[in-house]
């Protein structure tokens, strides 16, 4: 389990808790419209690798690019000493994927998300996993 402390001017002093157990998420386009919100689940915390399941629970968007690489499982790291979470969406694919890059802040993880595919880009907003 970590306990990770917000990015901004002042110190924090308590933060969003990341370990085994059930979260929320919510995805976003760049313009802050909402795409899904879903539940993720953490099996394993080992280390700094984190693993286990996520699943939609709200799709706003249904034709946003990069919904159809996701999945359902998941696989990433945590960066304690830098406060990030890197959690990529499909683990068994590696030329077209949404991959998430957050902050661990005050009371969530925060970032971006994108759409990885072998000629680039596709696609890009903002996720964020609360309790």
């Amino acid at each position: 389990m970590i306990t990770g402390y917000g990015c901004s001017s002042s110190y924090d002093e308590s933060g969003f808790t990341l370990g085994v157990g059930n979260y929320k998420f919510t995805m976003t386009d760049s313009t802050g419209n909402k795409l899904a919100e879903g539940k993720l689940v953490i099996k394993t915390y080992k280390n700094a690798d984190i693993s286990g399941i996520y699943e939609f629970t709200n799709i706003f968007q249904s034709d946003f690019r990069g919904l159809s690489a996701m999945d359902g499982d998941f696989s990433g790291t945590v960066n304690k000493a830098e406060k990030r979470v890197f959690i990529n969406t499909n683990p068994r694919i590696a030329d077209s994927n949404v991959f998430w890059n957050m902050d661990i802040k005050k009371s969530s993880l925060y970032g971006d998300w994108v759409y990885s595919m072998f000629r680039g880009t596709g696609n890009k907003g903002k996720v964020k996993i609360f309790k």
